[in-house]
């Protein structure tokens, strides 16, 4: 009964800033009342409603999802080797610190548009800034994942000579496997922001990006704010199922 009462709690106070938001976000549309500029939440949903009618909308979103995909799978199996190699190697970690820290520090439109330049492909260029935008935090949230597993049993293992791979499957595994679940859905997520943000700038094909440029042009804010709702939905569910199943892993644990 008190689990069953806390989650209608945690419903409310989930429920209650949302609500805030959509209010205040109408107060704020019928206080400048001009469509060019902030639409009102009912039209709004109007608009959201005929995007999600259209065969191009499913075109640009399977577009936007798959780049978003690609980029983080190689940003996430780079992150996960660097993480582990600076696990067990105080000098690996010293070499790859410095170079994740000159790519954290890469200024992100400026690196899109010599990407743009340089592959002459908007689609390759808004995969490699968003896998390299993402690779340091995803870096910094595996290192901590690996870096909770004992150093006395890994030492241990060592002494035994337990093979690298072994070790790897059997120890590390599934240690970090609720906190990669974490990472994961995190990664997706803000991923798929970046994409988005890569593909507007370099106007993408078949992409959400290319949908709000074709928006922009139009001064069609509702439709804009629809397809944002619909990035945004897609991150906030992505990120909370993998929550959930990390919460999950760490209960059978």
């Amino acid at each position: 009964m008190k689990e069953k009462n806390n989650r209608i709690l945690n419903l409310i106070l989930t429920t209650i800033p949302i609500v805030c938001i959509l209010l205040v976000w109408q107060i704020e549309a019928k206080k400048i009342n001009n469509e060019f500029i902030l639409t009102d939440v009912g039209v709004t949903f109007k608009a959201l409603v005929e995007i999600l009618k259209q065969q191009e909308f499913y075109k640009s979103l399977w577009g936007t999802l798959s780049r978003t995909l690609i980029a983080f799978g190689v940003s996430f199996v780079m992150a996960t080797v660097l993480a582990f190699l600076s696990r067990i190697s105080k000098k690996a970690e010293v070499m790859i610190v410095p170079v994740i820290s000159i790519i954290r520090s890469l200024p992100t439109i400026a690196i899109i548009l010599l990407l743009y330049i340089w592959t002459d492909s908007s689609a390759k260029s808004a995969i490699i800034v968003t896998t390299l935008v993402v690779l340091p935090t995803t870096y910094s949230s595996m290192r901590d994942a690996f870096f909770t597993v004992d150093d006395e049993l890994i030492k241990g293992l060592k002494l035994y000579k337990v093979p690298t791979h072994e070790m790897l499957l059997k120890v590390y595994f599934p240690q970090i496997l609720p906190s990669t679940l974490l990472a994961i859905g995190g990664g997706i997520a803000l991923n798929l922001k970046l994409m988005v943000a890569a593909e507007v700038i370099v106007s993408t094909a078949n992409s959400l990006g290319y949908l709000l440029n074709t928006s922009k042009a139009y001064f069609d804010i509702a439709s804009m704010i629809a397809v944002v709702v619909v990035s945004v939905a897609i991150g906030l569910i992505v990120e909370s199922t993998f929550r959930f199943v990390s919460k999950k892993v760490g209960k059978w644990q």
